[in-house]
């Protein structure tokens, strides 16, 4: 890796410490419910959702994960379910873009960022909305009458192609974990998440720089940029991995990794690093939604039964 890349990288995960740091200190339909408005009543609410037929979900988790969840809601409801699927940062740019504008396409948004949520709640973005199972969500993953975490958890992991890796290498990665990354060994076969792609990704870094993951900082880190050979985001760097282009890659998050082997066969393992982070995606219900209706009973059926 060149000595300029090793630069990037390292002031890519420089503002991500500073952004972990900083993060710790008109013509839709009108709902019928609101959490503010008049006494609940769900099967008026379920019969104007059915009449608007249909809604669109944006989303983190896998396709599988998403797919799988809104095909669930289908089948119970009839309503058909529509889902854009991008990693955190992309999906929530896409989705300001077209909120700033007055030009909602989403139903729902359900994304792990929950900075960028709080955003959105700021901007008038997201709906006030609170689902009569809110209270079985911990306050600390939920912004009350705004979020809720119903469907999506996962946790930060060093991701490797066990096809392409010695038996000592891969011990090497389950004893020593990140610390790992940064023996010559592994000499351009590491890629690393670009810390812009989501709140989780810059806290992990945080974490293993200027946070509580004492004994590793900068000088680690410096260790591990002299062995990357890729910069990416999650799906590039895993196809990137399946495919034998690099060998291991980190952070990623356990659900998509799991999804990959479970559904691709993909020749993928992964261990926690220690410390980690670990997400809950927020679901809320988006402002001047196009469907308000069906938005809403999503996640009233989401927090009664929640899919993780």
């Amino acid at each position: 890796m060149s000595t300029r890349t090793r630069r990037v990288l390292c002031a890519a995960i420089l503002t991500a410490a500073a952004i972990g740091l900083a993060a710790c200190s008109s013509g839709p339909a009108t709902p019928v419910s609101s959490s503010s408005g008049d006494a609940f009543d769900l099967a008026t609410l379920t019969a104007a959702a059915k009449a608007e037929g249909s809604l669109t979900i944006y989303g983190d988790a896998s396709e599988a994960s998403l797919r799988g969840w809104a095909d669930k809601f289908t089948e119970e409801y009839g309503i058909q379910v529509f889902i854009v699927r991008n990693t955190p940062g992309p999906l929530f740019q896409q989705f300001a873009q077209e909120a700033s504008a007055g030009q909602q396409q989403a139903d729902v948004i359900s994304i792990v960022d929950h900075v960028a949520l709080d955003q959105g709640i700021e901007n008038g973005w997201i709906a006030e909305y609170t689902p009569q199972y809110a209270d079985q969500y911990p306050e600390s993953e939920s912004r009350a009458g705004y979020y809720y975490p119903v469907q999506n958890g996962n946790a930060q992991t060093i991701a490797y192609n066990a096809d392409s890796l010695s038996d000592d290498e891969i011990e090497l990665i389950q004893e020593k974990g990140l610390d790992a990354l940064t023996d010559p060994i592994f000499a351009g076969r590491v890629g690393v998440v670009n810390p812009q792609i989501s709140s989780g990704v810059q806290a992990f870094w945080y974490l293993y720089t200027d946070g509580a993951a004492k004994g590793f900082g900068w000088d680690g880190m410096e260790g591990i940029a002299k062995n990357v050979g890729m910069i990416s985001d999650t799906l590039t760097l895993g196809q990137n991995m399946i495919q034998g282009e690099i060998d291991i890659a980190v952070p990623m998050v356990d659900s998509f990794i799991s999804s990959q082997i479970a559904n691709n066969g993909a020749p993928l393992e992964y261990v926690y690093a220690t410390p980690t982070i670990g997400q809950t995606d927020g679901v809320a219900v988006v402002q001047n939604a196009p469907h308000p209706n069906a938005a809403r009973l999503f996640l009233e059926w989401a927090a009664e039964a929640p899919q993780v």
